[in-house]
C-alpha cells in the first residue's frame, strides 16, 4: 500500500508540474499576443483646448452688395470705426469676389447693427459696397498633443446645450483639415449673439471640457 501511495503522489506531483508549465506557457503566449495587439493598434488621439473665448461685437458675416470695378489688391476695414477688423480683397478681373478675413475685430457697437466696409489706402476701383453684421464669436485653439493625426471631420464641438458642430465647420463654412502632431488649430464659431459658458470637444471617443472666457 505504501508503494502505491508513493507512486500516486509522484504521478500527482508530475501532473502539477506539467500543469504549471502549461499555464506559464499560456500566460506568456497571452502576454505576447496582447503586446502585439497594442503595438499594431491605432494610437488614441491626445489633444487639449488651449483657450476658449467669447468675442463680443465681432464681424460675423458680410454681404457684397456691389462688387465694384477696376479694383487692385488691397484691404478693407469697417467704415468710420477705430475697430480692428481687417480683410484682404479677393479680386478677379478688377471685381471683388470675396474677402479673406485677417481679424474679425471686437467691441463694435450693436447699434447700428449694420456696418459698411471701406478700402484702406489708395485703390483704382470704384463703387464697391460691402455691408457687415455684428455679433458674438467663440474662438478656441485645439492642440494635437499626441502622435497621430487628427481629422477635423471626425471631431465634434459642443457649446453649452446646443447641437454638436463639426470641427470642420467654422465661420468660413465647411473646410476639412488635418491637425498634425504638435500643431494648433483655430476654431471660430458664430454663436448667434449668445455668450457661451462651456465648450466640449470629442475626438476618438474622448471628451474634454473647457470653460469659455
Amino acid at each position: 500500500m505504501g508503494s502505491v501511495a508513493v507512486g500516486a503522489m509522484v504521478v500527482g506531483t508530475s501532473l502539477l508540474v506539467v500543469f504549471a508549465l502549461a499555464m506559464a506557457t499560456l500566460e506568456s503566449q497571452v502576454e505576447d499576443s496582447i503586446a502585439q495587439i497594442e503595438a499594431t493598434a491605432e494610437p488614441i488621439a491626445k489633444f487639449s483646448i488651449q483657450n476658449a473665448d467669447n468675442v463680443e461685437g465681432a464681424v460675423v458675416s458680410f454681404s457684397i452688395n456691389n462688387p465694384g470695378t477696376g479694383y487692385s489688391p488691397g484691404q478693407v476695414e469697417v467704415n468710420g470705426s477705430a475697430g480692428s477688423f481687417l480683410a484682404n480683397l479677393q479680386i478677379s478681373g478688377g471685381i471683388v469676389t470675396g474677402l479673406e478675413v485677417l481679424n474679425y475685430g471686437s467691441s463694435y457697437l450693436y447699434n447700428p447693427s449694420l456696418y459698411f466696409l471701406e478700402v484702406v489706402g489708395p485703390n483704382t476701383g470704384v463703387d464697391l459696397n460691402i455691408s457687415v453684421n455684428i455679433g458674438k464669436l467663440v474662438f478656441a485653439n485645439v492642440t494635437n498633443d499626441g502622435s497621430t493625426d487628427i481629422n477635423t471631420d471626425f471631431s465634434w464641438v459642443f457649446i453649452d446645450s446646443n447641437a454638436p458642430v463639426n470641427l470642420s465647420s467654422g465661420i468660413v463654412g465647411y473646410s476639412p483639415d488635418t491637425i498634425f502632431p504638435g500643431e494648433t488649430f483655430e476654431f471660430i464659431h458664430d454663436n448667434s449673439n449668445t455668450t457661451a459658458n462651456n465648450l466640449a470637444l470629442t475626438i476618438d471617443g474622448r471628451t474634454i471640457v473647457s470653460s469659455v472666457n
